[in-house]
C-alpha cells in the first residue's frame, strides 16, 4: 500500500436509491483520483462487457467519521488489479447532510446497503437512468459494485454530541 492516504474532495454526495430492501449508493469518484483508480474501473468494465474473466476488481470501503462532525470520510482500499488507498472527503456543513448520514446508518441496520463508484456525475446519472430502465448490465458496466453490504455502523456517531476539541 502506499505511505501516505490520497484525500479528494466528493464530487458530490452520493445519489441512492432503494431497490427492494437495499439501498444503493452511486457516487462519483474520478478516474484518476489515484494511481490504480483508473485501472480498477477498466477491469470493473471489461468483466461484465466482454465475457472474459480478467484479473478482477477488489475494493474494500469503510466510513470515518472526523470527532468534531466536520466531515465524513469514505475510505477505499483497492486490493486488486492495483493497490491503492483513497479517502473521498464529505464536508458536512449543515444538519440536513449529518442526516443524511445518519439515515444511512439507521438503514444499515435494517437491510443492506450496497456502494456502487462511477467515475463522473455523468456516469451516476447515467447508472441511475439504467436502473430505472432495469438495464442491469448498463448499470454495472458504467461503474464498480464495491460493497454489497457497506457496514454504516460508524455514521450513527453522527446522532450523538461531537468529541470536545482537545
Amino acid at each position: 500500500m502506499s505511505d501516505q492516504l490520497v484525500t479528494v474532495e466528493a464530487e458530490a454526495f452520493p445519489l441512492t436509491a432503494h431497490l427492494g430492501p437495499q439501498l444503493m449508493l452511486m457516487q462519483p469518484v474520478a478516474r484518476d483520483a489515484v494511481d490504480g483508480l483508473d485501472e480498477a474501473f477498466a477491469e470493473a468494465s471489461l468483466d461484465l462487457t466482454t465475457g472474459v474473466q480478467s484479473t478482477g476488481t477488489t475494493i474494500d470501503a469503510r466510513w470515518r467519521v472526523a470527532p468534531d462532525h466536520g466531515h465524513v470520510l469514505l475510505l477505499l482500499y483497492g486490493r486488486a488489479p492495483k493497490p491503492f488507498e483513497l479517502a473521498v472527503r464529505f464536508e458536512l456543513e449543515t444538519a440536513r447532510e449529518r442526516q443524511f448520514f445518519v439515515a444511512m446508518a439507521e438503514h444499515a441496520d435494517t437491510g443492506p446497503v450496497s456502494l456502487w463508484i462511477y467515475p463522473d456525475k455523468e456516469d451516476v446519472a447515467r447508472a441511475a437512468v439504467a436502473l430505472q430502465k432495469q438495464d442491469l448490465t448498463l448499470f454495472g458496466c458504467l461503474g464498480i459494485g464495491v460493497e454489497a453490504e457497506l457496514q454504516c455502523r460508524t455514521l450513527h456517531r453522527l446522532s450523538r454530541k461531537p468529541r470536545p476539541a482537545t
